[in-house]
């Protein structure tokens, strides 16, 4: 299945009443849904038991809006659940025998409505795929659907990173955005908890989360974050505060130095990324910033590059 495309052929293109089947037995809907179709790429529907199917374990969504939730469920019980969920066969030993049980792999939140609008029996396609595929899959519908907030989203990423070794190139082929993208939600990690949270929540945006990220000090990124909220600032506003902020200090610094600003420009043009300078012109120390590893190995790459 080419994730980067989408769910696109998750939903029904056209009723086809002699196809409709169960994974067990012939069973209807306790909702209105008239027909079972097939998707546009030939995949069953099977109609099971809401109560088998369990949350999916990697569901990078985690709040839910509730009264959208009650309005899906109201929808629901007049027409039904109208796109299937997508679920994988799990098979557990018992002392009786084989028990089988449906993990959730998209369709969260209509799964929760479900549960609201008291439907016994769900619309169902049942794939098997491995433990990798079933974050893509979640992952990918929560992002074209733009159901994840910046700070789900760039935790989602950091998973699929971490736990599956993919580059922040891999991972943005396969949602259908840019590296620098990914990059800069991955980046969003690197605040304060309580930062991360006044993003997740909406009371600060990603523009102000992006002004944050330069701040060095946790405790000022914490306050800074606070006034913003406060003040109800725009991020200009923020911007001129932490500006304000720097101009200070650099006020109790000493004079720099016009000759090591202009190379300080020239080799921030020639790499593409910031450096810094600490000492004078007879000694000193030049600090180069990176964001990620493929930032790192572009620099090393552009530093060696003899041709």
């Amino acid at each position: 299945m080419a994730l980067g495309r989408g769910l696109e052929s998750l939903i029904p293109q056209k009723n086809k009443p002699e196809e409709n089947k169960t994974e067990s037995q012939p069973a209807k809907a306790l909702a209105p849904v008239k027909s079972a179709p097939t998707t546009a790429k030939g995949d069953s529907i099977f109609y099971i038991e809401l109560e088998k199917i369990k949350p999916n374990p990697y569901q990078p969504r985690k709040d839910f809006d509730e009264s959208e939730l009650v309005g899906l469920a109201e929808s629901m019980k007049q027409y039904g659940m109208l796109q299937p969920l997508l679920v994988s066969k799990v098979e557990l030993e018992v002392p009786s025998g084989t028990k089988v049980e449906y993990q959730l792999i998209a369709g969260e939140r209509r799964l929760k409505a479900a549960g609201l609008a008291g439907l016994r029996q769900v619309p169902v396609i049942i794939k098997n795929p491995d433990e990798t595929a079933k974050l893509e899959w979640a992952l990918v519908e929560n992002v074209q659907r733009q159901n994840l907030n910046p700070v789900e989203e760039a935790l989602a990423y950091e998973r699929l990173i971490k736990e599956f070794n993919m580059t922040q190139m891999q991972v943005a082929q396969k949602v259908g955005k840019s590296r620098e993208v990914v990059a800069n939600r991955v980046r969003l990690l690197d605040l304060p908890y309580e930062v991360q949270k006044n993003i997740s929540e909406g009371k600060i945006t990603e523009g102000h989360a992006k002004l944050l990220l330069g701040v060095k000090n946790p405790e000022r990124q914490r306050y800074l974050a606070e006034e913003a909220i406060k003040q109800d600032m725009s991020v200009r506003q923020l911007e001129d505060l932490v500006r304000g902020e720097e101009s200070y200090k650099s006020k109790l610094a000493k004079p720099i130095d016009p000759e090591l600003e202009n190379y300080k420009k020239t080799i921030q043009d020639a790499i593409g990324t910031p450096v810094s300078f600490s000492g004078s012109r007879e000694k000193g120390k030049l600090a180069i910033s990176f964001y990620s590893q493929e930032d790192l190995e572009r620099l090393i790459k552009r530093l060696t590059d003899r041709s």
